[in-house]
């Protein structure tokens, strides 16, 4: 996957340097977690006498993120009006107009619930690094977790992080307190961590079968996930 380091340094205003010693590096994007909680606006309701989708459109075109700040109208209303972040986008919000409202991207892989944007770093993925719209920045355990047959990554142990922006120096106190708090997420991460004892890499205790990793419970066991 593509490494995302510089591109999370730039949008933290911090040099990739101090980012890669005090946080971790590489980062790439997480897969599997969640764009939007079941029955989340956007997914249209249904008629149940016509089995039609119901809407509730009646708007005259789509209002641009100027116009929604003249209005003081709240992002998330739209929704309400039948505007899903499709629509919109479709309207000529960008990408980044959306996720300045708070709105989820759509189709973004790796953006939350809650519209974070979330990132792993490790391998096995160990720790996630989350960039909100709004406030500060999140630093988790990664976890795994699975969406039927497809693997992903789940955020637990979510601590806001500290500043860093600005911040060269890594031995600096905001870059020891981001460092303090990774390493205790770390030592959590690393302990379910256990070694396959087929190909002899780590890999997460939940991701294994009779001990195995699932690779290696896939070619020598013939489990099929």
């Amino acid at each position: 996957m593509q490494d995302r380091t510089d591109e999370i340094a730039r949008r933290l205003d911090v040099d990739p340097r101090v980012l890669a010693l005090v946080v971790g590096a590489p980062w790439r994007r997480a897969s599997g977690v969640d764009s939007e909680p079941a029955g989340a606006a956007g997914s249209a309701a249904v008629d149940p006498a016509g089995e039609r989708p119901v809407h509730g459109r009646v708007f005259v075109g789509v209002p641009s993120p100027s116009e929604l700040r003249e209005l003081d109208l709240p992002a998330d209303g739209l929704r309400h009006f039948g505007l899903t972040p499709a629509d919109l986008r479709a309207g000529g919000w960008t990408d980044a107009d959306l996720r300045s409202a708070g709105i989820p991207v759509p189709g973004a892989e790796g953006t939350g619930r809650d519209g974070v944007e979330w990132f792993v770093a490790g391998e096995p993925a160990q720790l996630m690094l989350g960039l909100r719209p709004h406030g500060a920045p999140r630093l988790a355990r990664a976890e795994p977790r699975w969406d039927g047959h497809i693997p992903g990554v789940e955020p637990v142990d979510v601590e806001d992080l500290p500043g860093l922006a600005g911040c060269t120096d890594p031995e600096a106190p905001a870059a020891l307190a981001v460092r303090e708090l990774r390493d205790g997420l770390l030592r959590r991460a690393r302990r379910r961590l256990v070694h396959c004892p087929v190909c002899l890499r780590q890999v997460h205790r939940s991701n294994t079968t009779h001990g195995a990793c699932h690779g290696c419970a896939g070619r020598w066991l013939g489990i099929v996930y």
